[in-house]
């Protein structure tokens, strides 16, 4: 069967270049060009082909896996789906895409775009008039009805194939799966690829679907980039990286903002990025900044964010617009039902109906968590600012009483003292710690917008409950004190003293993780003020507890036992028992800190007698295993494992498993038990902790159990557990711990012959030391990784990098442990005979060669090495010197180009000469000989 051609189509054909027709379908703005005059093929004129595609290589990839002749895809995806939020460059890509696929030869019948409008004030292109588009560009008679112009269209695809001949279809801008049904191809030799707005699918539209994302942050600098050296490659605003990277970040890496922004430094050379940085800072102005007018034609985010809100039905405009009103980075499906007001199962739905129109992203799919882009956020509070301020708050209030219902909930969980039901919002602690994670983010910024807009009841509500859960890990320490600076400030603004102490007292608890343990002391002390001026004296007596405890972390340790002895004194007064145990708990810390421990012992025998009296299990519990801590500390070891016995059968009587954990932590460090016994008991202790979801505990254990597993010789279960730990103290920001853990897994791996393993991992020792500026550590951390090096058998790099050890012991005045590594070097400068004579030699050396020459100290240290080694015959020790002082000057002579080479070698003769200055080679080869030689019967 061949392909009709109408007259009218007839009509519109005009030949180009003798070897094909250029069809211009009338009104559609499609341009297409068919193969030959006799057997035409369809042949876009395609749009040009994106010049900067900026960070969406990964993606092009992807798309064009599916449409090359090989993929096994290709068979049973006839059709491809790109969709995503307005501007987001799914036309590019698929422009991109196309180009790419026609010239590696994949479609040889050529390739079709149609722009179906799908968003187009005018109106989108119906189906109707889409197939007859399509049979026109491929020369069939159009006198007919869409019913048979799509059975003509399908045949003359069939033929296509038969031919040999695949087509790509490019159907742009489609807004519904109607609109594109009768464009899918019957034969899968021919592919369709539409760009969306929407999520196009249904019961007769199969699809495989991409949706494409803001463009991650170096893709997006490199599209301002790209774009601004494009027109001028001389534009000295290239250089200007974090402006420009700035300004991505106020375009949220979106492809359409990036090109107006882009734009608007091109068309304005003297414009400076700083400018425009400051100009888009305001968020209220945003959108209006990026807007781009040409000739009459305006290009704006704006414009193209209200073309698809304008789609949606009334009730999900309400809910687009007020998603806004959270303030955090996302918004679960509850927190959403809460602020619209609707049931969850009703939300859902209309959440997932924003995510089909692009206005919104489930991420990752299946969380229940919902994320929209920064300039749609921007978009969305406008429209807000048209709703009344009464609405807009019953919402915000909603949001805020779903919050704390679920904070309080949560926080049962965390802390479960009480024997009464827990609140079954969660299933157990560990979900209640879950929840807090993921809402962390989201719950710190409602609770500043709590601030901001009058709502200081909620604001104080919400730090109270979550204070115990910031409190848990040193990385949140920060939002800890953001939050209770704010509930101080909302308690000064409703003229509520107490809450004002209340808050200065937490303020105080938390300020030393910090780092900043002075203001600590000064809020503690302005809640004792504010307490003392109200003659409220139990809140005094709690101040009097929280400003020992600052000034114990100050170390004015004899200050803090006066202000615990007093805070006990004023307690026992009002015959407050809650605060005569804080008091007991404080002053007892502050004993023991101070090694203080029969005081100590006295004190915390009566708090365990007091909150046993009180009926308080869990103190009574934490007072238990800090006395038998200090019990241990005395040597008495059989009376702390009794008091850490006692400790563990209250929690299990309780069924208490996360302080059961602690407990048995406690009890098994001192226990004498077999390394074959320790390692079951640790195995249960992680498991349990992981399932309590504690993970400071976790860690802890999972480092014991390493060195359990170390002495049994399973270095590779050893090497499991230290990495999980490490981790751990990744996750929760702690360096101290974290350093420790890495010592022992840079050992495991040594010992289980992983040596670049165990070197990568004391290089991260060196790495943290350094950033904490301790020295000494990271000089202990160059030794262990020469040790293992040179187990590794690579000699120079053990030699530099204890080189480097002695260099840091050098600079700290350490004078053991820099004989200590120089031994380790081959040089006895201690413990030995002529120790004394080797080592004035070595320092002579060091003091004669110049300060200021070109290899540094580790130089003039491999120097006198080398000097010394040769003076006592030890002729290997002095080649591995000398090798690593060649090798540092090679890198010198590559590293440093602006300087010429014959100053180097001047240098290096120079060294030489000093490095030969003493050196007798006739007594070291005759030392030599008599080492080597056999002795004699």
């Amino acid at each position: 069967m061949g392909i009709g051609r109408s007259r009218a189509a007839r009509s519109q054909a005009a030949t180009a270049t003798g070897h094909g027709h250029v069809i211009q379908v009338s009104g559609s703005g499609n341009t297409v060009c068919a193969s030959g005059p006799a057997d035409p093929a369809p042949m876009l004129r395609l749009p040009a082909e994106p010049a900067h595609l900026a960070g969406r290589e990964k993606e092009a990839e992807a798309v064009l896996a599916l449409l090359a002749p090989s993929s096994r895809a290709r068979a049973a995806t006839v059709v491809s789906v790109l969709s995503g939020l307005p501007g987001i460059g799914k036309t590019a890509l698929a422009l991109h895409v196309a180009h790419q696929a026609v010239a590696r030869g994949w479609f040889p019948g050529g390739a079709l775009f149609l722009h179906l409008r799908g968003h187009d004030p005018a109106g989108p292109v119906g189906a109707d008039e889409a197939i007859g588009t399509l049979a026109r560009a491929l020369c069939v008679d159009d006198a007919m009805t869409p019913d048979e112009q799509t059975g003509l269209c399908q045949a003359a695809l069939h033929r296509l194939a038969d031919e040999g001949r695949a087509v790509l279809l490019i159907a742009d801008d489609a807004s519904s799966a109607v609109q594109i049904e009768r464009l899918v191809p019957a034969r899968s030799e021919h592919r369709l690829l539409v760009t969306s707005r929407h999520l196009l699918t249904g019961p007769s539209l199969r699809a495989r679907l991409f949706g494409l994302d803001e463009l991650a942050p170096g893709g997006a600098a490199d599209l301002i980039v790209e774009t601004l050296r494009h027109a001028r490659p001389d534009d000295p605003r290239l250089r200007e990286t974090d402006a420009i990277a700035e300004l991505a970040g106020h375009c949220g890496h979106h492809p359409l903002a990036l090109q107006i922004a882009a734009s608007l430094l091109t068309t304005d050379p003297g414009r400076a990025v700083a400018a425009l940085v400051a100009e888009l800072a305001d968020a209220h102005t945003r959108l209006d900044v990026l807007s781009y007018e040409d000739g009459g034609h305006t290009t704006a985010v704006q414009a193209a964010f209200h073309l698809s809100y304008q789609r949606l039905l009334p009730h999900h405009r309400q809910l687009f617009r007020q998603f806004a009103l959270n303030p955090g980075p996302d918004t679960s499906t509850d927190a959403a039902a809460a602020l619209w007001g609707q049931p969850r199962a009703r939300t859902r739905n209309g959440l997932a109906a924003l995510a089909r129109a692009g206005l919104l992203a489930e991420q990752p799919v299946g969380s229940e968590r919902w994320r929209m882009h920064d300039l749609l956020r921007v978009y969305a509070a406008r429209l807000l600012e048209s709703d009344s301020a009464k609405w807009r708050g019953t919402a915000f209030s909603r949001l805020l009483n779903h919050c704390q219902t679920l904070v309080g909930a949560a926080n049962a969980h965390l802390h479960t003292y009480d024997d009464g039901p827990l609140p079954d919002d969660f299933r157990d602690r560990a979900h209640a710690v879950q929840w807090l994670e993921e809402e962390r983010a989201n719950l710190m910024a409602l609770i500043a917008r709590a601030a901001a807009t009058g709502h200081p009841r909620a604001v104080l509500d919400l730090q109270e409950e979550m204070r115990p859960f910031l409190l848990s890990r040193r990385s949140y320490a920060t939002d800890a004190v953001t939050v209770t600076r704010l509930a101080v400030d909302c308690a000064r603004e409703i003229g509520h003293p107490c809450c004002e102490a209340t808050a200065l007292n937490h303020l105080s608890q938390i300020l030393p993780d910090c780092g900043r343990v002075e203001e600590a002391v000064e809020a503690a002390s302005r809640s004792l003020a504010i307490s003392r001026a109200r003659g409220d004296r139990r809140r005094q007596a709690t101040a009097l507890t929280s400003l020992g405890a600052s000034l114990q972390r100050a170390e004015r340790f004899e200050d803090a036992v006066t202000a615990h002895t007093e805070s006990l004194n004023l307690g026992q007064e009002l015959g407050d028992q809650g605060c005569v145990g804080e008091a007991l708990m404080g002053l007892a810390d502050t004993l023991h800190e101070t090694h203080r421990y029969d005081e100590a012992t006295d004190v915390l025998t009566e708090s365990v007698r007091h909150f046993a009296a009180m009926d308080d299990w869990h103190a009574q519990g934490l007072q238990l295993m800090r006395l038998g801590d200090t019990l241990f500390a005395m040597k008495r070891s059989a009376e702390a494992v009794d008091t850490f016995r006692r400790a563990l059968a209250l929690y299990q009587e309780r069924g208490d498993e996360h302080h059961q954990a602690i407990a048995l932590q406690h009890l098994w460090s001192v226990s004498d038990m077999s390394a074959e016994e320790a390692v079951d008991n640790y195995q249960r202790l992680v498991a349990v902790c992981h399932k309590v979801c504690d993970r400071a505990l976790e860690s802890v254990a999972l480092n014991a159990l390493g060195s359990k597993l170390k002495q049994l010789g399973r270095y590779e279960e050893a090497v499991a557990a230290y990495r999980e730990a490490a981790a751990i103290h990744e996750e929760r920001d702690e360096e101290r711990l974290l350093v420790t853990v890495l010592l022992n897994l840079g050992s495991a791996l040594r010992t289980a012959g992983r040596i670049t393993e165990a070197a990568e991992v004391h290089e991260r020792e060196i790495e943290l030391a350094r950033a904490r500026g301790d020295r000494h550590k990271e000089a202990e951390a160059l030794e262990r990784l020469a040790m293992t090096l040179r187990c590794g058998r690579r000699r120079l790099d053990a030699v530099e990098a204890r080189v480097r050890a002695v260099a840091i012991y050098q600079e700290q005045e350490d004078t053991g442990c820099e004989s200590r590594v120089l031994g380790d070097l081959g040089l006895r400068v201690r413990d030995g005979p002529r120790a004394d004579r080797t080592k004035a030699g070595y320092t002579w050396v060091l003091d004669n060669l110049l300060p200021n020459d070109v290899v540094g100290q580790e130089g003039r240290i491999l120097i006198a090495l080398t000097v010394m080694h040769a003076r006592a015959g030890h002729i290997i020790a002095a080649f591995w010197s000398w090798a690593s002082l060649t090798r540092i000057m090679a890198g010198l002579l590559d590293e440093d180009e602006n300087q010429g080479p014959e100053q180097y070698f001047h240098a290096l003769i120079q060294l030489m000469k000093a490095s030969l200055s003493g050196v007798h080679p006739f007594q070291a080869l005759i030392t030599l000989r008599n080492r080597l030689r056999r002795p004699t019967t």
